[in-house]
């Protein structure tokens, strides 16, 4: 069977490399497109993998994004049309599921983000087989036009997908001057996303003059935020790719005011704190009630946090994770879904889904 895998953000890469893999490894013919954003190609040359890059991110402004978006689509189309994949599978590509269900091509989705709302209006109501963190209200994809007959939760979180395969490297520390378990991470916020509505200044630009004296890695995503945090003097910014999760996995803590990062360390029991200025995703807020990751844009808050964090950093490791242990990997359940389909040429949905008292939506109920 080929499968298509449409990956369209860095993370992604993360996500699909351990299903591509574990695909390859049983004989499946698997067709990777991706696009020109955020060093995508860089990570995917990192893991060997083949690949098509179809089309570029439009940018931050909608203009620029239906732009890019229109132009993907034909050039994806056209691609498609000639390799004639089985199965398409993605994660919050507004791109695949138009192209897969205008071709008739059968699709695997997986979002977790149920706050970008016009990107998910052009995803859920082209995906045959949508799966999703149970933390997520299935109401707030139904909105948006998912399938309630083609709906399955997964009890974990997407970032659990990508520590298939992981074994730390303790190189990434040298090459960057700095000692296991003796600095900090950081990540800005997503300013290019559609769903963000923050201010420009980063309170991650508030919270390091009250931390303590070590060395912290940031990763910003735009030049512009690079900038502002250039006249920190123990501010390191990698100038090319490095290996993010070695570096979180030795890393004292994490602070984070996106997402995926985030989530990432604590899949790898990683002590972390989130300063998202915005609407929190359900996922966060259902890892803030487990107890293994805390909340603050207040930056003595996140100071004081960071400090506890810090000294009792063991008793936080062990307990994130016993508490990581017990959830499902998202990569597993794809997988699993992506063997029924061969088997039986279709998914296994009961007929209400599997959304508890979500059932039909034509007999009257929501």
């Amino acid at each position: 069977m080929k499968v298509w895998v449409d990956i369209t953000n860095a993370p992604h890469v993360h996500f699909f490399k351990g299903l591509i893999k574990e695909l390859e490894k049983t004989g499946h013919e698997v067709l990777i497109t991706t696009r020109e954003f955020d060093g995508l190609t860089g990570i995917l040359d990192m893991f060997g993998f083949d690949y098509y890059v179809v089309g570029k991110h439009g940018g931050s402004t909608l203009e620029g994004k239906l732009l890019a978006s229109a132009e993907r689509v034909y050039k994806l189309s056209r691609l498609i049309i000639e390799e004639k994949p089985d199965l398409a599978v993605y994660k919050h590509s507004v791109e695949a599921p138009r192209v897969a269900f205008g071709l008739g091509i059968p699709s695997i989705g997986f979002v977790d983000n149920e706050t970008a709302i016009a990107q998910n209006k052009l995803i859920l109501p082209f995906t045959r087989l949508l799966l999703f963190p149970k933390a997520i209200d299935a109401y707030e994809l139904l909105k948006c036009g998912a399938d309630p007959n083609g709906m399955k939760p997964v009890n974990g979180f997407s970032e659990l997908a990508h520590l298939y395969g992981f074994k730390p490297d303790r190189r990434v520390f040298h090459e960057l001057g700095l000692k296991k378990n003796g600095y900090i991470v950081m990540r800005t916020e997503p300013v290019k996303a559609n769903y963000f509505n923050g201010p420009e200044r980063s309170v991650l630009e508030d919270v390091i003059p009250f931390l303590p004296d070590m060395p912290i890695v940031l990763f910003p995503r735009t030049e512009e935020q690079r900038k502002r945090f250039e006249h920190f003097d123990n501010v390191i910014m990698p100038e090319k790719p490095v290996d993010s999760l070695s570096l979180l996995h030795y890393a004292r803590l994490m602070i984070g005011a996106g997402g995926t990062m985030n989530r990432e360390a604590i899949a790898l029991g990683t002590p972390t704190i989130s300063t998202y200025p915005g609407r929190l995703l359900s996922v966060t807020r259902w890892l803030i009630e487990l107890g293994v990751k805390f909340h603050s844009t207040d930056p003595l808050e996140v100071a004081e946090v960071a400090e506890r964090m810090i000294e009792a950093n063991g008793s936080y490791r062990s307990y994130i994770r016993n508490v990581v242990s017990g959830l499902e990997n998202p990569m597993e359940a794809i997988l699993r879904e992506i063997e029924t389909y061969e088997e039986n040429g279709t998914f296994e949905v009961s007929e209400a889904g599997n959304l508890g008292s979500y059932v039909r939506l034509d007999e009257g109920r929501n």
